[in-house]
């Protein structure tokens, strides 16, 4: 196993051992075990747990990035159609990466690693903000960008976030193709709705 398939492991294991179980309760040795490699490596590689889920946060958030600017610089044929395509890319990503709202949602929570989550997010908070001030230019005043990028983000992350508990509360996979078709209908739906209220305000 080369270094790259080593660091590579080590990535995922602590990926899905800080979604299910926190940062906190996880140790370096959890995730030795899981990823199958020496413990003294992920010290090696990556210096710290803290350092390990630096690297790790860094490298969802710009394939997350990445994503969201891709949606947002191709043209639609419609604004409503330019944001379907950027909420479906973003329940895709989320749908692809599991733990991440899981370990961004603890994370916040805990405060421990706010920083580094108010450090990621911010650009493409920003990015959001902006535009939302080129598509609508004076949207109404109850509905300000802060507002409705939090509303729109809550609607979209809390699936994948209490995503085990929804499957209890109803008995049925919520990540199942069909369950995450239907979601992506019903954001599409709800955010339809707010579209026109700001697009009315105008």
């Amino acid at each position: 196993m080369d270094a790259n398939e080593t660091k590579q492991r080590i990535l995922e294991a602590a990926d899905g051992l800080f979604g299910a179980l926190g940062f906190d309760v996880t140790t370096t040795r959890d995730i030795a075990e899981r990823s199958g490699v020496n413990k003294a490596l992920i010290h090696y590689h990556f210096g710290t747990k803290d350092d390990l889920l630096e690297a790790l946060l860094e490298g969802a958030y710009a394939k997350l990035g990445a994503a969201l600017q891709a949606s947002l610089a191709t043209p639609r044929a419609s604004l409503t159609a330019q944001v379907d395509h950027l909420l479906d890319t973003y329940a895709d990503f989320l749908a692809e990466h599991r733990a991440f709202s899981r370990i961004v949602q603890r994370e916040v929570a805990s405060g421990r690693h706010v920083e580094r989550i108010v450090e990621r997010t911010l650009p493409m908070f920003q990015l959001g903000v902006a535009w939302m001030g080129e598509a609508l230019d004076k949207p109404p005043r109850d509905l300000d960008a802060v507002n409705v990028l939090a509303t729109v983000y809550g609607m979209v992350v809390t699936w994948f976030t209490y995503g085990e508990v929804l499957r209890r509360l109803t008995g049925k996979d919520p990540f199942s193709p069909a369950a995450l078709a239907a979601r992506k209908r019903h954001v599409r739906k709800v955010a339809h709705l707010l579209l026109a209220e700001l697009e009315g305000g105008r």
